[in-house]
């Protein structure tokens, strides 16, 4: 599965073409916002650092498309609330970023991965099917094995080289054109 840096990669090109569509204009919040709701699926690590451990605890219901829906309709009534006006634009973009997390997982995620039980729950709970592709665009590292810097920078190298020219060009093609 993809590092935080392909989720960020793939997180600010969604979040990038989503403000040219609604006509957002780019700002620290826009990013800010991007950021976080990029990383908001993998806060269910959280739960394996307290003791939680097995495969089906992370990618399962964060990682749901179903309960992420709810989150957003959730936000989108809360968020108003607030004493800070947030434009309905910025939430579509955050939105965008907050749902390429769990397909981004999904097209990092091979048969290996998948076997050892660590597809993605998109439609939890209705099913409990962990999807995963045949033929991944890449397989990442599991980082939870890495034991220095340089296997780090080894597992995230082959994110930035597939997926790093795509987000690019179309970051740039969304904040350009």
């Amino acid at each position: 599965m993809a590092s935080p840096v392909g989720h960020l990669m793939v997180g600010f090109a969604s979040a990038a073409v989503a403000a040219r569509v609604v006509g957002e204009p780019s700002s620290p919040q826009l990013w800010f916002g991007a950021f976080v709701a990029v990383g908001l699926p993998d806060l269910d690590l959280a739960l394996m650092a307290v003791g939680l451990r097995g495969p089906h605890i992370h990618r399962n219901a964060s990682h749901s498309l179903l309960v992420i829906a709810v989150l957003v309709l959730a936000a989108w009534f809360a968020l108003p609330q607030l004493p800070i006006a947030i434009p309905d634009t910025l939430l579509w973009v955050w939105t965008a970023a907050l749902v390429s997390h769990p397909f981004v997982d999904v097209i990092t995620c091979g048969p290996v991965a998948a076997g050892d039980g660590y597809g993605i729950a998109l439609l939890w709970p209705l099913s409990r099917k962990r999807w995963s592709m045949e033929r991944p665009v890449l397989e990442t590292a599991d980082f939870g094995a890495c034991r220095s810097v340089r296997d780090v920078w080894v597992g995230v190298l082959p994110e930035i080289v597939r997926l790093g020219p795509a987000s690019a060009i179309v970051l740039a093609l969304a904040l350009l054109i």
